[in-house]
């Protein structure tokens, strides 16, 4: 175990017992956020409609990692918190992997439901991964399909009956023609640059762990840029984890980092990324995807796929710029092979498509808060 986890957990272990002087509050639910400091995609969805309805007090602690000095004495400030806010909440909703959750018991009338934050997962994640601790103690979570209740069970430690297929709350909007109508037209006012353009975003998945750091994935952008030509415009949408990117000022590319990416879908004509799970969401436009996967070999020993990546992913996989390139200037021949590869794909990875998953998570919660 990392010294960090140690010396965290001795710190956690002074404060464990004072966690159970407070009571479990019958309707409290509290929002455990890892990666927003604010309530952002499921959260806000499923915390306004729970506010709506005026009968539970909803708390949360929601805190964004920075890999520094003082970014560490914030987490730990924030374990803390969570620790007490655990202890007296029926209900504990969580949306990354938990240190606290994971590393001290709940009480048996304390229930933590995991809100993964991805619509699923293309590589290994949670205890099917090398870890500095093992995920452990949760009591739920959600899924988007029947071929994923496996592969959260494992990841979670929990049996495939408390894997709940759901789908997930923050698709909803991407299965409504009204949303991306309107995104589109804001985009396009937002950023004139974007118009008569053929749009192509790129939105690679992070490198490193969050116990060490986090780094961006390598890739020539320019050299992508000026091979394709002045008919299209590349966006660049970094992961949320990377605090700052090599592009944020490169003339060549349009930098956006303050869009949720099932926005910059709804002007997005082809979408490049790797191993990141919003290959399954953009499955919902039915257009063109390609995976820019320099580094494939050694991904797929470490963390390794839950899909048979270069037959099952639904597009051309490239391992390098001038690859890239080419399946981006032959992405006008697509045949009918590529659009039966990508429906397989959408087949396997969605139960739902009815933009409800939102009510079924909802009904999920109060069938929890009721028990």
């Amino acid at each position: 175990m990392k010294t960090k986890s140690i010396i965290l957990t001795i710190i956690l272990g002074i404060f464990y017992p004072f966690a159970f002087i407070m009571r479990v509050k019958k309707n409290r639910i509290t929002f455990i956020s890892l990666e927003h400091d604010n309530l952002s995609k499921d959260f806000k969805l499923i915390y306004d409609r729970l506010k709506q309805k005026d009968k539970y007090e909803l708390r949360t602690v929601l805190f964004k990692f920075e890999s520094s000095l003082w970014g560490n004495i914030k987490y730990g400030y924030a374990c803390i918190r969570q620790l007490f806010l655990i202890e007296s909440s029926r209900l504990v909703i969580i949306d990354y992997n938990n240190f606290v959750v994971s590393k001290f018991p709940h009480r048996k009338n304390v229930k933590v439901l995991q809100l993964w934050h991805a619509t699923g997962a293309l590589k290994k994640f949670g205890n099917d991964v090398e870890r500095d601790y093992i995920v452990n103690h949760y009591d739920y979570t959600i899924a988007n399909s029947d071929f994923l209740k496996p592969i959260f069970a494992r990841a979670f430690n929990v049996t495939e009956a408390q894997v709940f297929v759901t789908g997930i709350p923050n698709n909803d909007k991407i299965f409504d023609q009204k949303f991306v109508d309107q995104t589109s037209q804001r985009l396009l006012e937002k950023y004139p640059l974007l118009k008569g353009k053929k749009i192509i975003t790129y939105a690679p998945t992070f490198r490193g762990r969050i116990s060490t750091h986090f780094k961006e994935a390598l890739i020539d952008l320019e050299k992508v840029h000026q091979a394709v030509g002045n008919d299209y415009l590349i966006i660049y949408k970094s992961h949320p984890l990377i605090q700052h990117s090599n592009y944020e000022k490169n003339e060549h590319v349009l930098y956006i980092q303050d869009e949720l990416i099932s926005s910059l879908f709804c002007v997005t004509d082809i979408l490049v990324t790797d191993y990141s799970a919003i290959a399954i969401d953009w499955m919902v436009f039915n257009k063109p995807i390609i995976a820019y996967s320099p580094d494939l070999m050694t991904y797929s020993h470490k963390p390794g796929f839950t899909i048979d990546y270069e037959n099952e992913f639904p597009g051309q996989v490239t391992k390098n710029e001038d690859e890239l390139i080419k399946a981006i200037t032959a992405v006008n021949g697509e045949t009918e092979n590529d659009n039966l590869k990508r429906q397989r794909f959408t087949d396997k990875m969605y139960k739902f498509r009815d933009g409800k998953s939102t009510d079924r998570v909802l009904d999920l919660i109060e069938s929890i808060m009721a028990g």
